[in-house]
């Protein structure tokens, strides 16, 4: 049986379907980040049309649910703890990466440039959404860099006003090691027109020119 994509015709008139287990379907969905209630609607009605896609889903959550976990190093998403990353021998120890979230990894891996490890915060300071230092793992962080002796941490956060505060926090905590502590740069990227660059941009990179 085949399911309309609008959903207009399965709907009571309240807004809500008549069938119960629908309509849970779809307000599970629309807890997804970016999904609302239409967009819900058209995923659930295509997984109807579509059971053995949606079998295959099911599965598939289902096994990532059962095997995936994070590193308990460094935070990154992984399967075998350690991570990949943290175990090999051909990565720089010494070298720290600290990121924001699991997923600002995988530009670096992608671009395969970076040798060094990664630390993951699992978030960002923020006073107004109540993300205070004692929530973040600081102090793991503070006993990952003793443990392997790191003589070098890049910071590579936001430049939101969240990353901003996160990083000052990092540089005062940090400041009394002997080590070297540096950040991403920022600025007008590859390929930009500087005639299209908004000022916050221009600005950084004028703050941040280097000589040459």
């Amino acid at each position: 049986m085949a399911y309309d994509p609008g959903g207009g015709g399965a709907q009571a008139p309240g807004g809500e379907f008549q069938s119960p287990a629908l309509e849970q379907l779809v307000r599970r969905l629309q807890q997804l980040p970016g999904l609302g209630r239409k967009s819900a609607t058209r995923i659930a009605l295509h997984f109807l049309n579509d059971r053995e896609g949606a079998g295959d889903l099911t599965e598939a959550v289902a096994h990532a649910l059962a095997n995936v976990t994070q590193c308990t190093r460094c935070g990154a998403i992984t399967e075998a703890d350690p991570c990949a990353i943290c175990t090999s021998a051909t990565r720089e120890a010494t070298v720290l990466c600290v990121v924001a979230s699991p997923v600002d990894i995988l530009p670096f891996e992608k671009a395969a440039f970076f040798r060094g490890r990664y630390f993951v915060l699992g978030g960002l300071l923020s006073p107004l959404d109540g993300v205070r230092a004692a929530d973040l793992p600081f102090e793991r962080l503070m006993s990952r860099i003793d443990e392997d002796g790191v003589s070098e941490v890049i910071l590579a956060l936001d430049t939101s006003v969240e990353g901003e505060t996160t990083a000052l926090y990092l540089q005062r905590i940090l400041g009394e090691r002997d080590l070297q502590l540096s950040r991403l740069a920022t600025g007008i990227p590859v390929g930009g027109a500087l005639a299209y660059t908004d000022e916050a941009t221009l600005q950084q990179a004028f703050q941040h020119r280097t000589g040459f």
